[in-house]
């Protein structure tokens, strides 16, 4: 096992950095303050500028203002970012490779008649699975039994193919998926 291990090139860096993007992109900033442009009102000066006594006003929605605006408030940051498709690609390959040499990727047929989870958990015990199972499946109805019998159980996750994420790829402990998927992902196994 642990020359396996050594054969699959695990790029770290990329892994880091394609992980950090991709949960960046999935941030929701939503703090916001409203500035003295942003408030309502205020378009007219308050009182004249001489002869009352007092300070210099131009607006009733200024920052020294109760119901002004915000000075230096904070408002919602953009943590979007862009990585490659190629980049994207080979740290989910370096992955998907790092857990093939753990043994961790089991590949089945998974053709159930009707949706059973007992079926589906009878097969994970006969393939000695056990702890969270990362289930990858490709569109269509002959997949369709399988993930209706596997997407109730705890601590299993559904995907589609299309839509693998590093961060579900990296929790989970097994991969489990049809041989077609696997030939789409291009392993063997």
């Amino acid at each position: 096992m642990s020359e396996e291990k050594s054969k699959a090139k695990m790029n770290r860096r990329l892994i880091a950095e394609a992980l950090r993007i991709e949960q960046g992109n999935a941030r929701s900033d939503t703090k916001s303050m409203k500035t003295r442009g942003e408030v309502s009102g205020g378009g007219k000066k308050p009182f004249r500028q001489k002869g009352g006594g007092r300070a210099r006003q131009g607006s009733i929605r200024a920052v020294q203002w109760v119901g002004g605006g915000r000075a230096f408030g904070s408002s919602a940051a953009n943590h979007d970012r862009k990585i490659n498709k190629k980049a994207r690609r080979a740290a989910l390959q370096s992955v998907i490779e790092w857990k093939l040499a753990e043994g961790r990727v089991a590949v089945d047929e998974l053709k159930f008649d009707a949706p059973s989870t007992k079926k589906f958990v009878e097969l994970l015990k006969s393939k000695g699975i056990e702890g969270k199972v990362l289930f990858i499946y490709e569109s269509g109805e002959a997949m369709e039994n399988a993930v209706k019998s596997a997407r109730n159980l705890p601590k299993t996750t559904c995907l589609n193919s299309a839509v693998i994420n590093l961060k579900d790829l990296l929790d989970c402990e097994w991969v489990l998926m049809a041989p077609e998927t696997a030939a789409r992902l291009k392993i063997q196994g």
